[in-house]
């Protein structure tokens, strides 16, 4: 099928950069990758274009609409169940939605989960608050505070701080703690940078959600912090 025969040349791809990593110079790579990285690209152009015919369809929508208020409000509660789960929180969707409904506690779960989702809903509360219909540009103040809330509640020590030691994340291992600042400030030139803003708004996403998870600036909550820069320059997008 073409979705298969898409996924070949994708995995083709990624293998040929991976091998030109390891050796830059290595002309069999260099040859493939030339052949593979248009036809990328051209798969890249016809996703967006049918990401971006649903996104017109969906902004068609009257704000008022109440299927559209249902909608918005089941896909908030489910981005913060997917969010903490991918980082081994073990709270149900029903769960979530009661913590963040009642601010009343599950008995039988751990405060440690429950103060994550508290977390994660009070960053994207203050993202559609104040960082959605603020002009300018994203700071590395606006980054702090959104990880601040992330982690606020399950961490407060280390709640908007970078972070002061080495980690380890696999066989990545993400720049010094004394590197930090600079690589912060290389990540919002690029993210407030005309190369960032003449991409589509979802690879824009994609590399800020990549960039940021690579330097890997706290002791824990990067990948949540790091999901939440992605959905706000989708949102900053109208996506």
């Amino acid at each position: 099928t073409i979705l298969e025969e898409e996924k070949d040349v994708v995995q083709a791809d990624h293998l040929y950069s991976k091998a030109l990593a390891i050796s830059p110079c290595n002309e069999k790579a260099l040859v493939n990758r030339d052949r593979t990285l248009p036809l990328v690209a051209e798969i890249d152009q016809r996703h967006f274009s049918i990401i971006d015919g649903k996104v017109r369809r969906l902004m068609s929508i009257p704000k008022g609409n109440s299927a559209l208020r249902r909608v918005m409000e089941e896909t908030y509660y489910h981005h913060i169940y997917h969010t903490v789960a991918i980082e081994g929180n073990t709270l149900t969707l029903s769960e979530i939605r009661h913590i963040i409904d009642t601010r009343y506690s599950v008995p039988g779960k751990s405060l440690q989960e429950q103060n994550e989702v508290i977390g994660v809903d009070s960053a994207m509360k203050f993202i559609n608050s104040t960082l959605l219909s603020r002009l300018g540009s994203i700071t590395i103040d606006d980054i702090l505070e959104i990880h601040r809330r992330v982690l606020g509640h399950a961490d407060p020590v280390e709640a908007g701080r970078l972070r002061t030691n080495q980690v380890f994340v696999g066989h990545h291992i993400p720049p010094h703690p004394r590197d930090l600042n600079q690589h912060m400030q290389e990540l919002v030139q690029w993210l407030n940078s005309e190369e960032a803003f003449s991409l589509h708004p979802v690879e824009f996403a994609a590399l800020a959600h990549y960039k940021l998870v690579y330097v890997h600036p706290f002791t824990d909550g990067n990948g949540r912090t790091s999901r939440l820069l992605m959905n706000l320059v989708l949102m900053q997008a109208q996506y």
